[in-house]
């Protein structure tokens, strides 16, 4: 049994060493600043990039509809051979070189074949296009608007994950320390049963138990040591950062009472009105389908049009040209289109009332989650004293525990009893802090305000865990 139970303790150690080596080991820890993560990840995040580019697509789609309402112009140079009655009757015509003898019969009819080369530049103004143009334009400049909240919307929610990233990682490494302090009071308590047994004072059994005991604890150690691995490899991640990099994230510390805002739910519902990229986006789409309404409106009026031009012609290419101008105004109406005109309006109503009911929608779930964001913070708060509480009390209650075994007073089940709930309060009071931390964010992302509130999520080093 004895062996047996070296080689357990063998393997533990090994397990221990590895993770030791493959977490710690051959890194260069570098400070990294909540914020600083934050802005690595933005400049760094695939999905930020992404939604960049499409505002790049939302301004040029600006650009090209600011191009319908300027003139266009046309250059055109064309040669023409040919001995086709009409072709030949009007490049020579056009080239001003007609004569009396070609109205004659046997001319008109079968007339020699004839070289007509034409330069022609034209230009075409839209003077009224039913609104459309000008609607379009609006609806462009407000897609362009749409596009860059979209933009902040993804960059907090990077931002965000980034945040829980961070913590989390700050979490682990807290939550490994208290593994490594249960392992150490669990081994001072073995040191003194073992003590103990040598001196007649308590049975094998009790001693048996606290090496199990210890051997559970060097398991916590392994798993939160796991852990703290995965969380830096996910903060890497986010950052765009090599896994062989180490960071030395801020030690998770609880909120003071300056950090966290007033939770009046009617005012962060009107913060979150105006700031909310989500929010703020959807409602500018839904101004955008009111001009798409009155672009629709627009096919049931006339549009006017300008167009110039002025060309040569000549025989010979760029040799005896003779020039001559066109000046034209239109006016066109139409008055059936097959009912497409009605149809693409009744769209364009359904698309505004649809979006319409989406803000509604969108609005009732900002309120929900505000609240939601509201009360994390409420119960996080209150959550963190009652588990700071607990640790002080689970700390004197293994102080006292430890000494009456000592005495023969109590026995060793009530001995391990109170090391786990130290632990385990250790580890709640952690997850708190944590929670809390991770409430005041999402706060900050359901009203818009987390990018630019990192400083006042941020915190430093405050020491050990065991002395909070």
């Amino acid at each position: 049994m004895k062996s047996g139970q070296m080689r357990r303790g063998g393997i533990l150690a090994a397990q221990l060493l590895l993770l030791a080596a493959i977490g710690k080991g051959g890194l260069h820890a570098e400070p990294l600043a909540l914020d600083v993560a934050v802005k690595r990840a933005l400049a760094k995040s695939p999905v930020v990039a992404a939604a960049e580019t499409g505002l790049k697509g939302a301004e040029a789609r600006e650009d090209k509809s600011l191009s319908a309402l300027m003139p266009r112009v046309d250059f055109e140079e064309s040669y023409l051979r040919s001995d086709q009655p009409v072709a030949v009757f009007g490049s020579k015509l056009n080239q001003r070189q007609f004569t009396l003898e070609d109205f004659a019969i046997e001319r008109l009819n079968n007339p020699d074949s004839t070289d007509n080369w034409r330069t022609k530049f034209k230009v075409s103004q839209p003077l009224f296009r039913g609104g459309q143009l000008h609607q379009n334009r609006t609806i462009s400049k407000l897609e362009r608007k749409a596009s860059e909240w979209d933009v902040e919307g993804t960059r907090a929610r990077v931002g965000f994950r980034t945040i829980e990233a961070y913590w989390g990682l700050s979490l682990a490494r807290e939550s490994e320390k208290v593994a490594e302090m249960a392992l150490k009071t669990s081994e001072e308590s073995l040191r003194q049963i073992e003590l103990l047994f040598d001196e007649g004072s308590v049975v094998r059994s009790d001693l048996l138990s606290a090496k199990v005991q210890k051997a559970g604890f060097q398991n916590q150690l392994v798993k939160a040591r796991g852990k703290t691995r995965v969380a830096e490899r996910a903060l890497a991640i986010l950052i765009g950062e090599s896994e062989d990099r180490g960071w030395d994230v801020a030690t998770l510390c609880p909120p003071g009472p300056d950090e966290i805002p007033e939770l009046d739910t009617d005012q962060l519902l009107g913060v979150a009105k105006q700031n909310r990229p989500e929010f703020v986006g959807l409602k500018v789409r839904w101004y955008s389908t009111g001009a798409a309404v009155k672009a629709a409106q627009g096919n049931f009026l006339p549009t006017f049009g300008l167009e110039a031009s002025y060309e040569w012609n000549s025989p010979n290419f760029a040799s005896d040209q003779e020039g001559s101008y066109l000046l034209g105004l239109g006016v066109e109406w139409n008055l059936f289109k097959g009912l497409s005109d009605r149809a693409e309006l009744k769209e364009a109503k359904s698309g505004q009332e649809m979006l319409r009911q989406e803000l509604r929608s969108l609005e009732d779930r900002l309120i929900l989650e505000i609240e939601e964001a509201v009360v994390a913070v409420t119960t996080g708060r209150e959550s963190l004293q009652v588990t700071r509480e607990r640790v002080s009390q689970a700390e004197e209650s293994l102080r006292i525990i430890r000494k009456r075994y000592g005495e023969g007073l109590t026995n060793v089940v009530e001995l391990e009893q109170a090391e786990l709930v130290l632990s385990s309060s250790r580890l709640e009071w952690l997850r708190a802090v944590y929670d809390l931390r991770i409430a005041l964010a999402r706060l900050r992302l359901v009203t818009g305000e987390l990018v630019g509130s990192l400083p006042a999520l941020s915190c430093a080093p405050r020491g050990d865990v065991s002395k909070r």
